[in-house]
């Protein structure tokens, strides 16, 4: 275990460092992320301050979502975008030389590539939970809790990427639809949270797990109980197991293309 962290570490590094060599291009994507984000918060504050309150959402709530979402997506694509990436790998044969590494695949494909924009993914979501905090006025118990759920969400997040993109096994060429799979999953958690309620809530809860990564750690950090957070704790981790049977079971799909395409 210890062995498989320290080459997953590695590996981020190296990642890191290589797209940073294009300093320019690395920080303009990182700002470029970050004032795109921004202008999404905006427009949501705004339809709360013309519309008022939905299920008891604010605009102070609506900033914690956005940070909690951000702050996954920025998480995860930022160590594991090779996640994200697995369709074209499958795509063009160059899954073989994963299939070669003494590592765990998983590890090793979730690793293989970094997202620079993600960066300011991560940047934006510390610092609209650092709003969130004070415009709630945080206590100390409800900033761990924060953080717990910050891991949970990120988890839940790498769990719907394996899943999404482990079609690209079963399916020719299934880059657009594993992006139209991931939409499905993170346009949901995007939403004003109060919108979700009844049989719609209970969809995105348990069938797609949308809420997983925002409205539900904004509710858990508002109303704490420990219901709430074993729930998300639990549902968290369901899908996570399911995300790892289900990719190792369609990797016995794959079938070399032969391209012998050996590199990046």
């Amino acid at each position: 275990m210890k062995n498989e962290l320290r080459f997953a570490i590695c590996a981020i590094k190296k990642n890191i460092k290589s797209s940073a060599e294009l300093r320019t291009s690395f920080l303009m994507n990182i700002v470029g992320m970050s004032i795109n984000n921004i202008a999404f918060i905006i427009l949501w504050i705004f339809f709360i301050k013309s519309v008022g309150t939905i299920g008891g959402w604010t605009a102070s709530d609506i900033i914690g979502l956005q940070g909690f979402v951000a702050l996954s997506y920025g998480l995860v694509f930022s160590m594991a975008m090779g996640i994200r990436r697995l369709p074209d790998y499958v795509a063009s044969g160059s899954f073989d030389r994963f299939m070669l590494s003494p590592k765990k695949l998983l590890l090793r494909v979730a690793t293989a590539s970094f997202n620079a924009s993600a960066i300011g993914d991560v940047v934006f979501g510390i610092s609209c939970l650092i709003i969130y905090g004070f415009l709630v006025q945080t206590s100390f118990f409800q900033i761990i809790i924060m953080l717990i759920l910050v891991f949970l969400a990120a988890l839940s997040f790498f769990a719907m990427a394996v899943i999404v993109s482990s079609v690209s096994f079963f399916i020719i060429d299934a880059g657009s639809i594993a992006n139209s799979l991931f939409e499905l999953f993170i346009t949901p958690a995007l939403f004003h949270g109060g919108a979700f309620q009844g049989f719609m809530r209970i969809f995105f809860t348990f069938l797609i797990p949308s809420l997983l990564i925002g409205t539900l750690p904004v509710e858990a950090v508002k109303n704490f109980s420990i219901d709430k957070l074993s729930l998300i704790a639990i549902l968290t981790f369901v899908w996570l197991f399911l995300s790892f049977k289900i990719f190792a079971g369609a990797v016995k799909k794959y079938e070399s293309s032969n391209f012998m395409t050996f590199g990046n």
